[in-house]
């Protein structure tokens, strides 16, 4: 894709964002605009809202950080939750209202900045410890902004600095997602062959940037650094919690968990409590795989039946999740892996699956044996890590 395509994809972000600011409520506070559920089509519920926020402040704050670039930070939803705790703030976006907003709400406060800017942007202040580009990257043109954009992310850090990245869509469940948007949307039942053209047509249509996890160890291992990638801390069954994930990417020689260098045991059904009171028993990190997700499980399985049925097959699709539902029973949520895992002095990282899969892995070990996992780098075999998004 040319410099041309990128621009004119980022500036029709721009001109969405500038009008669902514009028409929104202009009141101070956390400000939704714009949020809802594609599954749905409605907007998420405060407690939903409430809890990605949250969760979203508490990964980056549990970095550590006293200086903060964040690179669409739209109209300051992290913002208010980092400002008592840094004691500088940068924030960017491509929307001008956006930045009007920030500017009036936060402005004011110590050691703030905010302006208009992309994430190519070539004149990005650095030395920062933490730079954020949280539930943005999906609206890049495509793979190279991408990269670009990481690599500016990568030099305005600090020496020691990191890079978060949060709400990734994955690619390897964005056909399961697909199928909830579908069902959502109530077709009805009509042929097994129809609903995959439907499923196609969702795919040729498709606007967001939607990334495999091995991407960013790949790109970590190309810039010396290393991918700390987990599933989203919340436990609420949205489609922010299901078919996202959020990456740090770290500077090598940070303390994290390296695969192989701990016990590695297969989930045989144990529940939360049980996982998590035999690792705290046996002491140092464990990794348990292939764990169900027991909200994932239902799409995933609806989505591999309906690939086993002929075309001319009746098949309705809300029926189909319904029937999938039992799929799920006896799996472990990783948010309250999680918590469970945190109130018994244990840390806990969910990892987001490599594949289309709704089983993942969790690294349980003591609290303070190290900040967080650390994906390897895998061969690619020369497979595609992004799609590309339409152009409009």
């Amino acid at each position: 894709m040319g410099t041309d395509s990128e621009a004119r994809i980022v500036g029709q972000w721009a001109a969405i964002y500038d009008a669902v600011y514009e028409s929104a409520e202009d009141s101070s506070g956390a400000d939704f605009a714009g949020w809802r559920s594609s599954i749905t089509g409605e907007n998420y519920s405060p407690a939903e809202t409430a809890e990605w926020l949250d969760g979203t402040v508490d990964e980056i704050l549990s970095l550590g950080p006293d200086s903060v670039l964040e690179i669409g930070a739209g109209t300051g939803l992290v913002v208010a939750g980092l400002l008592p705790h840094v004691g500088r703030y940068v924030g960017t976006d491509i929307s001008a209202t956006a930045v009007a907003r920030m500017t009036r709400d936060h402005g004011p406060h110590p050691g703030t900045e905010f302006r208009v800017g992309d994430a190519d942007a070539p004149d990005l202040p650095d030395g920062f410890d933490v730079v954020v580009l949280n539930s943005v990257i999906h609206h890049f043109p495509g793979p190279g902004y991408l990269r670009r954009a990481l690599e500016r992310a990568v030099k305005a850090c600090a020496v020691g600095g990191t890079v978060f990245v949060g709400d990734v869509h994955s690619l390897p469940l964005r056909e399961a997602l697909r199928l909830c948007v579908l069902a959502g949307r109530s077709p009805g039942e009509t042929t097994a062959g129809r609903v995959r053209e439907l499923l196609a047509e969702q795919a040729a249509q498709e606007r967001e940037l939607v990334i495999e996890p091995a991407f960013f160890p790949a790109f970590a291992a190309e810039h010396g650094l290393v991918a700390d990638m987990r599933l989203k801390p919340g436990v609420c069954a949205t489609e922010m919690n299901l078919f996202r994930y959020d990456v740090r990417l770290r500077p090598a020689g940070t303390p994290l968990i390296v695969p192989g260098s701990h016990r590695t045991v297969p989930w045989d059904g144990r529940t939360a409590a049980r996982l998590v009171a035999d690792a705290a028993g046996k002491g140092g990190a464990v990794t348990v795989t292939g764990l169900l997700h027991p909200d994932l499980a239902p799409p995933v399985t609806a989505l591999g039946e309906l690939r086993g049925l002929d075309a001319v097959a009746r098949v309705d699709v809300g029926a189909l999740l319904d029937g999938a539902h039992a799929a799920g029973e006896g799996g472990v949520r990783p948010g309250e892996l999680r918590a469970l895992a945190a109130a018994n002095g244990l840390a806990c990282y969910c990892l987001p699956a490599a594949r289309e899969s709704a089983r993942y892995d969790a690294v349980l070990a003591p609290e303070g044996a190290a900040s967080g996992p650390a994906a390897e780098a895998a061969p690619l075999s020369g497979r595609e890590l992004t799609n590309v998004p339409r152009l409009q």
